[in-house]
C-alpha cells in the first residue's frame, strides 16, 4: 500500500512575490516563503510525508530546499511531473533531447536547468510562438506537447502530469495544496485538496464543489492558513505519519 502524503505546489502556493524571510531566485525574479510557513511545514513533516510538486526544475527547487534543511522531504516531482525522485538533484547530466529543436528557433532564449522538457523565452514581438514551435517540430518529424506560461514556452515530450510523478514515487496524494491549472490532476486525486484566495478561478471552483478548503486569504497569510488546515487534517488522520516521512523509500 502506498503511503499517504502531503503534496504541495511551490509558486502561488508556498512561494509568493511579496517579500518574506526565505528568498528563492528564479529566472523571472525572486519568490519568497514566510518563516511561519516554513515552521508550519516543518511540523507537518513530522506527521505525514511531504512531497514537493512543481513546474520548476531541480536547480531551482534546490535553492529553496537548501534553506529548509530541517524538513525531511520525502520526494520531489519537478518539471510538472516529468521528473520524480527522492533527491532534488541527480549526479549525472542527462543527454540533451532538445538540441536540434532549439537550433531551429533563432532569437529565443533557453532556460537553463531543465532535464526532460525544453523551457524557453520567445521574442517579445512574436505573435504566435506556439505555431513557430509546431512548425519546427514538424520539420524534425517530432511530436510534443506545448505549454505556454506568459512570456515562457515549454515543450514536453508528452503531456506532463504532477499526479503521475507522485504515483511514480509510490505515494497517494492525501492532502494536496495547489493553486493553478497544472495542479488540477493532483487536486482531483487528493482526499483533502486545498487552495488559497488568489488561486486560479477553476481551482477555487473545484475546491468549493468538492466541499474542501479554500483560504479566504491570499499570499503568505493564505499559505499559513492553508498549512494550519492541513496540520489539523494530518493530526486527525495520520498519527503514524512520522515514520513514513523519514523511512519511506521506493
Amino acid at each position: 500500500m502506498n503511503a499517504k502524503a502531503l503534496v504541495v505546489d511551490l509558486d502561488g502556493t508556498l512561494l509568493h512575490a511579496e517579500a518574506a524571510a526565505i528568498p528563492v531566485r528564479g529566472r523571472s525574479g525572486y519568490r519568497y516563503m514566510s518563516r511561519t510557513s516554513a515552521a508550519l511545514l516543518t511540523d507537518l513533516s513530522h506527521l505525514v510525508p511531504v512531497v514537493i510538486a512543481t513546474g520548476r526544475n531541480a536547480r531551482s527547487v534546490d535553492r529553496l530546499v537548501a534553506q529548509l534543511g530541517q524538513i525531511p522531504f520525502s520526494g520531489f516531482v519537478m518539471e510538472n511531473g516529468l521528473i520524480a525522485r527522492q533527491r532534488v538533484c541527480r549526479d549525472n547530466i542527462p543527454e540533451d533531447p532538445w538540441a536540434d529543436l532549439f537550433e531551429r528557433l533563432p532569437g529565443w532564449e533557453r532556460l537553463a536547468g531543465y532535464e526532460s522538457c525544453l523551457g524557453m523565452i520567445f521574442p517579445p514581438d512574436m505573435a504566435d510562438p506556439e505555431a513557430v514551435v509546431r512548425d519546427a517540430l514538424a520539420c524534425l518529424g517530432l511530436t510534443a506537447h506545448i505549454y505556454r506560461e506568459r512570456h515562457k514556452l515549454f515543450v514536453y515530450p508528452f503531456p506532463a502530469s504532477k499526479l503521475a510523478g507522485i504515483e511514480a514515487l509510490n505515494f497517494d496524494p492525501f492532502i494536496v495544496l495547489g493553486d493553478e491549472i497544472n495542479d488540477m490532476d493532483m487536486l482531483r486525486a487528493g482526499a483533502y485538496p486545498g487552495t488559497i484566495a488568489s488561486a486560479h478561478q477553476r481551482v477555487r471552483q473545484y475546491i468549493r464543489e468538492a466541499g474542501s478548503y479554500c483560504s479566504p486569504s491570499a499570499s503568505h497569510a493564505g499559505t499559513e492558513d492553508l498549512l494550519r488546515w492541513a496540520g489539523a487534517i494530518a493530526r486527525k488522520n495520520c498519527p503514524a505519519g512520522a515514520e513514513f516521512s523519514v523511512n519511506h523509500r521506493n
